[in-house]
């Protein structure tokens, strides 16, 4: 899989790069972009061959909200045969394998997980990159990793799990710091095994009888953006090197001038203010504003290069433009996380916008 390779190359100073489930992991966290959700009664393996994913990095498939309890054997049954089918396309057509974005599973529960992945083989598991587990907390945590670690001993495979941090313990201010420490040990014991935790700000908005108007944005719903602020106090220290991403944009449309799409680059860009890289989106339209807006731009690559460049002086030193102050020590880390992101979303010419990767 690769970003933007349907774009004019000549709009790159430094093309994305090709990645998979078994890039390493230190750049493969970072490569998520727009994560886009799907009921388990789709059909995915059409989509993929048919590259309608071909600007996707990631794709999850939901057994969760999406899913009536009647329904979850037969989207079971649904989602294997998808992945026999391609594994039977795939052995008669090894190009396609590039245009296979990550796929991950969002289970049920703990029950689900574990009868869902006992219906799964050795051929399904080269295409799975993960696991997604909603409502996880420090009375399912370990439950959910430790099975994460059986399966890769049994199979032989790379598999990464992705905890989903949205119950009423971390939203609720009573419960939250200590439940957040209990899932931060948790976490860290698994750590080699987390490419990515997730937010759900839906969930906790649904706390409160709370939805954020097409208007505004989740930062501005407090009583949300405060639990949010924890979460990334916690897991987004320069000790622990995790990578969060960003809560669910509700709203689409496939206008770009449109208030549903001005209100989702708002919040894209407040996203990464605030350090979250990637965004769960829930419709196609939303994929190519969030990866277009995670791509570096030349003058972010230079000052990052420039940065880490300095490392055994230190100092301080004009950035590139002559409009800004790099300062070695306290920017180290944000140079490292955007060369990180430039393997994955590439580096735009100097003078050449973000904007560009999606205004086509």
């Amino acid at each position: 899989m690769r970003y933007f390779k349907l774009e004019d190359k000549n709009l790159f100073f430094k093309e994305p790069k090709e990645f998979n489930k078994w890039t390493n992991k230190e750049i493969l966290k970072y490569s998520l972009g727009a994560n886009i959700y799907m009921n388990g009664g789709k059909d995915f393996f059409e989509k993929i061959i048919s590259g309608y994913f071909s600007s996707t990095g990631a794709i999850s498939i939901c057994f969760e909200d999406a899913v009536k309890e009647n329904e979850v054997k037969s989207f079971e049954k649904n989602v294997i045969s998808n992945l026999d089918k391609l594994h039977k396309y795939v052995c008669n057509n090894e190009e396609i394998k590039n245009n296979i974005p990550m796929i991950f599973f969002r289970v049920r529960n703990y029950d689900q997980f574990i009868n869902f992945a006992e219906k799964l083989n050795k051929e399904h598991f080269k295409y799975i990159t993960g696991f997604i587990f909603p409502k996880f907390n420090s009375e399912n945590g370990q439950r959910y990793l430790d099975f994460v670690k059986k399966l890769i001993v049994k199979y032989d495979e790379i598999l990464y799990a992705m905890p989903i941090l949205e119950s009423e313990e971390i939203i609720y201010k009573e419960t939250r710091m200590e439940e957040l420490i209990k899932i931060k040990k948790i976490i860290n014991s698994y750590k080699d095994i987390i490419l990515n935790i997730r937010v759900g700000g839906t969930d906790f908005s649904s706390k409160f009888g709370l939805r954020r108007s097409v208007n505004s944005n989740i930062y501005n719903i407090k009583v949300v953006s405060e639990c949010l602020s924890d979460i990334l106090n916690m897991f987004l220290r320069e000790s622990e090197d995790y990578v969060i991403s960003a809560p669910v944009w509700e709203y689409f449309s496939e206008d770009m001038n449109s208030k549903e799409v001005i209100g989702l680059i708002k919040e894209i860009n407040f996203d990464k203010e605030n350090g979250f890289c990637g965004k769960t989106v829930i419709h196609p339209s939303q994929i190519k504003y969030v990866n277009g807006l995670y791509a570096i731009t030349y003058e972010e690559y230079i000052d990052a290069q420039n940065i880490l460049g300095e490392t055994n002086d230190g100092g301080v030193f004009k950035g590139y433009g002559g409009n800004k102050m790099n300062e070695v020590k306290p920017h180290y880390n944000w140079a490292k996380k955007i060369l990180y992101r430039a393997e994955i979303f590439g580096v735009l010419r100097e003078g050449i916008e973000n904007k560009v990767l999606y205004t086509k």
